[in-house]
């Protein structure tokens, strides 16, 4: 998809943004009985496992952050544990802002295109990376980050959503919210069987830290801005609509100040004492709970991870399940 034609679109979207809730209560009624997507069934390791790399020149990076990539999931049982042949496969990288790599404000691309990567060689017929930034047009963010460009040479399809891609969704057991709009993508059984969140660890101002529950905002639409109020239980509510099969969790650079969008080079962790990670784990509680710790926190600190553990969507005990270290 050329630019030009990416842009004319993004600008019809925009046109149509203002549906808003209403019109996505219509879509509701176009469910037809289609059933909502169920976690997958898999063999992947309950490991919490930890990859570091080294402190890599910038043109080394691409290679260190792969072989990070690989060594995590090979330790948790290869991708073909979780992805089988003829999968479709989504990956929801957080690709918000219009901020190049060393900036920290978006995953690593490398990660993402390595992961795709992985789900095409163990069967997926079709891998889609996609997110919902806050921005109407998507194409500087998805450009900027270079995540686009890598996850196309990887062989995913990089997909660009409009008011139309999302279904107002029902939360029965709502801590603070009854309903929201989600993907259809993420929400129903058949358009996607394998979804992985794939988060950056950064600072935010609201949330105090954005890792991977914060990032399923980006499955959501609607008035998000309002979502910032009570935003801790609302974000447990969200993750109990979004079946996360897997989780890996971008800690190569951290954004300690001025999250989530940052923009200052001094603001970003790059030491190996903190940073030089990636966290693979089926359960996104423990990987939120660890990566508390690279900021000098605790699991409770961060109330929607007290929250999603209260709720059973996962542990927050991460350092009572098995943990695995390796070093590349």
């Amino acid at each position: 998809m050329s630019a030009e034609i990416t842009r004319r679109g993004l600008l019809k979207a925009g046109m149509i943004a203002g549906v808003g809730l209403y019109g996505l209560d219509k879509l509701g009624s176009g469910a037809g009985g289609r059933a909502p997507k169920q976690f997958k069934a898999h063999s992947l390791k309950e490991h919490l496992v930890i990859a570091r790399g080294d402190a890599a020149a910038p043109e080394d990076e691409e290679r260190v952050v792969t072989q990070m990539a690989y060594a995590a999931i090979e330790e948790l049982g290869g991708m073909g544990a979780l992805v089988g042949r003829g999968d479709k496969v989504l990956i929801k990288p957080n690709m918000s802002f219009d901020r190049r790599p060393p900036f920290a404000a978006n995953t690593n691309p490398w990660l993402v295109a390595a992961l795709a990567e992985m789900c095409l060689a163990a069967g997926a017929s079709r891998v889609r990376v996609l997110d919902n930034p806050f921005a109407r047009d998507h194409l500087p963010p998805y450009r900027s980050s270079g995540i686009m460009q890598a996850a196309q040479k990887a062989g995913a399809e990089v997909v660009f959503v409009d008011p139309t891609s999302f279904l107002n969704v029902e939360i029965p057991d709502g801590l603070a919210l009854k309903s929201w709009p989600f993907l259809k993508e993420v929400y129903f059984q058949g358009e996607t069987d394998v979804l992985i969140n794939v988060p950056i660890a950064k600072d935010h101002g609201r949330t105090r830290l954005s890792l991977s529950m914060k990032n399923v905002m980006g499955m959501t639409d609607g008035e998000r801005g309002a979502l910032h109020v009570d935003i801790h239980r609302k974000l447990a509510d969200l993750n109990k609509i979004a079946k996360v099969d897997l989780t890996v969790l971008d800690a190569y650079r951290i954004l300690r100040k001025h999250g989530p969008t940052g923009g200052r080079l001094s603001d970003v962790d790059n030491s190996t004492e903190n940073a030089r990670r990636i966290v693979a784990c089926a359960d996104r509680v423990s990987v939120d709970a660890y990566a508390t710790t690279l900021f000098g926190l605790k699991p409770e600190d961060i109330g929607y991870i007290a929250e999603a553990h209260k709720a059973g969507i996962g542990r927050m005990d991460w350092n009572a399940r098995s943990v695995k270290e390796i070093s590349i």
